[in-house]
């Protein structure tokens, strides 16, 4: 009887010190091997005579060394960048910048535009914010 009373003791007990202990172990998500990836266009308004070049500047952020990465650029006129890749080999480098620029406008043309940037490494694929352009031609 006593040997009952004891395993139902502990058949009520060790559930609860499991619970109370966090559970079994759990295995950490993977961690993104990014950090921010934010995209500015430059200018971003702009009136006077055209065409006109608009830059794209991007900051990706790297969490993980040494790493791999892919990136390309999506514009809103549907076109996509050719894909590069980046090694980062120094353990000290913590923002990697990429660049691009796009020619356009015509005289008398009134156009908002925008690109987006897209990194991948692995199974990780992040894009970056909008950045627009309001372009004004004369």
């Amino acid at each position: 009887m006593i040997l009952v009373r004891s395993l139902g003791i502990a058949l009520l007990v060790l559930p609860a010190l499991a619970a109370w202990s966090g559970g079994p172990p759990r295995h950490a998500a993977p961690q993104s091997p990014f950090g921010d990836v934010t995209l500015t266009a430059s200018p971003s308004r702009y009136e006077g005579k055209c065409p006109v070049r608009v830059h794209f500047d991007g900051k990706v952020g790297v969490t993980a060394h040494p790493m791999v990465f892919n990136y390309h650029f999506e514009r809103s006129d549907g076109a996509k960048s050719e894909v590069k890749m980046i090694h980062v080999t120094n353990p000290n480098a913590q923002i990697i910048g990429v660049h691009e620029w796009w020619q356009l406008g015509a005289p008398g043309q009134h156009l908002q535009v925008w690109e987006k940037l897209h990194v991948a490494s692995g199974n990780t694929r992040i894009e970056s914010n909008q950045a627009g352009a309001e372009i004004n031609c004369r």
